[in-house]
C-alpha cells in the first residue's frame, strides 16, 4: 500500500485531497496544526508548520512516504501597510519555507527508491495582482520551488507538480478581502466558488495517475478567473 502525506488536512482542499487518496487505497496521514472533527480513514498528525527544524524528524518517523501534497498554507488579508513583521514573517515560514524543508526532508526516501510524487498547492494569486501582496508572493514562490525541484528531482524518479486554484469554497475564500473575492467571482464561467472536491480530484491524479513525462506542471483549476 503505498503513503502519503497531506498538510493542512483538517479542511478545506487539503481534508478533501486526504480523502481523495483514501478512496483511492492509500495510506493517508493528514497533518494540521489543530483538527475541528475527526478524519475518516486518514491518520491524523498535529504539528506546526513553523518549526522548520522539526519537520525532518516528522518525516523520518512516518516510514516509506510515496506522496507529499503540500497544501497547508494561510492569509493574512490584510493591505501591504498593515502587514506586521510577525504577520510576513509567519506567512513566509509557512506558505513558502515549510513545504521546502518539507520536500527535502521526504525526497530523500523517494530517491533513494528512484519514485515519489510531490504535489503542492499554488493558487492564481500567483499569476495576478492580489489585495493581499504578500500571499500573492508566496504562491509566485511555490510555483518557482515546484519548477526547480521538479528539475532537481526529475532524474531521481520524483516527479514535482502543483495546482493553482480559483476560488474555492473554503475558510481561505471566506476570509478574504471583500473586493478579491467580488474580482474572481465577477471572472469565473460558471458565476460560482469551486468545491474542495474538485481541486481535490486533480491533486489525486497528479499523485498517482499522471504520466511520469509530466513533472514541472501547474495545472490551472480556475473555472476560467484568470487564463495563460
Amino acid at each position: 500500500m503505498k503513503t502519503a502525506l497531506v498538510t493542512g488536512a483538517g479542511r478545506g482542499i487539503g481534508r478533501a485531497a486526504a480523502e481523495a487518496l483514501v478512496k483511492s487505497g492509500m495510506k493517508v496521514f493528514g497533518l494540521d496544526k489543530d483538527f475541528s472533527e475527526s478524519l475518516q480513514g486518514i491518520e491524523p498528525i498535529r504539528f506546526d508548520l513553523t518549526d522548520l527544524n522539526a519537520i525532518p524528524k516528522l518525516i523520518g518517523g512516518l516510514g516509506r512516504l510515496d506522496v507529499l501534497v503540500n497544501n497547508a498554507g494561510i492569509q493574512a488579508a490584510l493591505p501591504i501597510e498593515r502587514y506586521t513583521d510577525e504577520a510576513r514573517s509567519r506567512m513566509l515560514r509557512i506558505n513558502l519555507e515549510a513545504p521546502v524543508e518539507l520536500i527535502r526532508a521526504a525526497s530523500k526516501g523517494m530517491g533513494e527508491r528512484g519514485s515519489g510524487r510531490i504535489v503542492n498547492v499554488a493558487s492564481v494569486a500567483a499569476y495576478m495582482a492580489h489585495t493581499d501582496l504578500w500571499y500573492g508572493v508566496t504562491k509566485a514562490g511555490v510555483v518557482s520551488f515546484t519548477r526547480s525541484f521538479a528539475s532537481y528531482l526529475g532524474p531521481q524518479g520524483i516527479q514535482v507538480n502543483a495546482v493553482a486554484p480559483g476560488p474555492i469554497d473554503t475558510d481561505l475564500l471566506k476570509n478574504a478581502q471583500p473586493e478579491r473575492i467580488a474580482q474572481l467571482m465577477r471572472a469565473v464561467y460558471t458565476k460560482r466558488a469551486g468545491r474542495p472536491e474538485e481541486v481535490a480530484e486533480a491533486i489525486r491524479w497528479l499523485a498517482l495517475d499522471a504520466p511520469a513525462i509530466l513533472n514541472g506542471a501547474v495545472i490551472d483549476v480556475t473555472d476560467g478567473c484568470f487564463l495563460r
